[in-house]
């Protein structure tokens, strides 16, 4: 019989495939990618959140999916890319987003992060995938050297980058246009579009009234260009998108900060679309994952 460590993993890189316009052309009938849903806890409050399985029986990174605020882009069309690549997937749903029992706000959205990273690290990256969810319960190894952060906007561009200045263990962060809705004095503009906000979604999204609620703490610890520095040794892919006062108010902004605390591992690119992304999805995956394989060894 094999052990383990007589095992050849599968190494995407080496095929020279790319995962954004093609399938895997392997895939390890005993540890073949899987997706399922499961629950961990944050503050003591359940978080729905899915799980996407790379092929293959050793220990993977792990990307943490942090969705746009309400759930507006949770990026999921890179998932099959990632995971084809040989990375896993974590996507959550933080606590008020989709339910009435908390109240969402960007400061709970990074406490959920947090936790969702202890939960990749909880028994030094091993897991079970949960009874019931697959027909062939097994065990999946999580390199915890090896966890990074996806988010678009605020919900997940600015929460990714202030968690993994928070988090020692998240070690890796790409931005997709963040949005600094903490870190600048937003236009007069901006406060006449979320009343208007407001009223599309019955009132469901009160960012004007968000706002407000938060505290000068917050807005301190929530500032991008306070916490860079803490990113200095991290590995960081700024996305942007080509709108230009994307590129004058945000973009720019955050390069000039980051060059200037010295960031050693940071990256940053432009890419032509706007700020939804949709004529550069492939542009976007290809990107994502080139840069997770070939500079931070996933």
């Amino acid at each position: 019989m094999k052990q383990d460590s007589d095992i050849q993993e599968y190494n995407p890189v080496a095929l020279g495939t790319d995962y954004t316009t093609t399938d895997p052309a392997y895939y390890d009938p005993d540890f073949p990618p899987i997706h399922f849903p499961h629950v961990f806890l944050s503050k003591g409050k359940p978080i729905q959140s899915f799980m996407w399985l790379a092929n293959g029986r050793k220990a993977k990174g792990c990307v943490i999916i942090s969705p746009q605020r309400y759930g507006g882009d949770c990026l999921d069309s890179l998932i099959p890319a990632l995971v084809g690549a040989g990375i896993n997937v974590l996507r959550f749903n933080p606590r008020g987003m989709w339910d009435k029992e908390e109240d969402y706000s960007f400061m709970s959205a990074v406490e959920d992060l947090h936790s969702a990273v202890a939960f990749l690290r909880q028994n030094s990256g091993r897991h079970a995938t949960p009874p019931g969810t697959t027909f062939r319960p097994r065990t999946f190894l999580i390199d915890t050297d090896r966890i990074a952060v996806l988010g678009k906007s605020g919900g997940g561009g600015m929460v990714g980058w202030i968690a993994a200045a928070e988090n020692p263990a998240l070690n890796t962060v790409i931005p997709v246009s963040p949005n600094g809705l903490l870190s600048l004095p937003l236009p007069e503009e901006y406060s006449k579009a979320f009343v208007d906000l407001k009223e599309s979604t019955a009132g469901r999204i009160d960012l004007n009234a968000e706002l407000e609620a938060v505290s000068p703490e917050d807005y301190h610890r929530f500032d991008m260009h306070k916490v860079a520095s803490k990113l200095i040794d991290k590995n960081v892919l700024l996305i942007g998108h080509s709108d230009p006062e994307h590129v004058k108010n945000i973009h720019q902004p955050l390069i000039d900060t980051m060059q200037n605390v010295g960031a050693k591992h940071f990256s940053q690119a432009i890419l032509g679309a706007d700020e939804y992304f949709l004529t550069a999805r492939i542009a976007l995956a290809r990107l994502i994952v080139s840069w997770l394989k070939v500079e931070c060894g996933f």
